[in-house]
């Protein structure tokens, strides 16, 4: 499996745009972790880069893990403690980490 799109934004965040949310912050990928009908734990990204190169924000996890499954933009984990573990945070760099507080404004 080649690696998944999102894992090069997370690695190369500068290249990328990025949502400014309401209190500043940003957000890249606010990640997410879901099992599927045959017990497979997986990590994907809620927002996502379309082909004409916007981010899209899914509302609903189920939809976002659809999206991740035609379009090869998921992580498989071993475990459903992995999978949650890196959706939660674990997914993020120092270099992301620093992207972030870089680009947040100051209120």
């Amino acid at each position: 499996m080649d690696e998944p799109e999102f894992v090069d934004r997370i690695n190369n965040p500068e290249k990328y745009p990025f949502i400014r949310n309401k209190d500043g912050s940003i957000s890249t990928h606010r990640m997410a972790a879901e099992v599927d009908e045959k017990g497979n734990w997986y990590a994907f990204p809620t927002i996502v880069m379309l082909p004409s190169g916007e981010l899209y924000q899914f509302e609903d996890n189920n939809q976002a893990m659809n999206y991740a499954m035609r379009t090869g933009n998921f992580l498989p984990m071993k475990s459903k403690d992995e999978a949650i573990k890196y959706a939660e945070g674990g997914y993020k760099t120092d270099k992301l980490k620093k992207f972030g507080m870089k680009n947040e404004s100051k209120r």
